[in-house]
């Protein structure tokens, strides 16, 4: 799912488990209740994307980007 665009869209309840995201848009994306486990963000665009919650213990986020304040949710996960 390299590069799979899901910018405005409303991706709710999904699984994402050992899925490559490389470059994958989740620009203004409403991710609530998803799930991403051991997958591939590297440079991923979550910048105005809501509602997420990446633990980044468990996935590779090396050169993705966020905004704030969705941002914060990725620190809440290292707690």
């Amino acid at each position: 799912m390299k590069k799979t665009s899901f910018k405005g869209s409303k991706v709710r309840e999904s699984h994402f488990t050992n899925v490559d995201l490389q470059q994958a848009d989740f620009g203004k994306t409403d991710l609530s209740s998803t799930i991403f486990h051991n997958c591939k963000l590297f440079k991923a665009n979550c910048i105005d994307a809501i509602n997420y919650f990446i633990d980044p213990k468990n996935n590779n986020l090396k050169e993705a980007k966020f905004s704030f304040p969705e941002a914060i949710s990725l620190v809440e996960a290292l707690e």
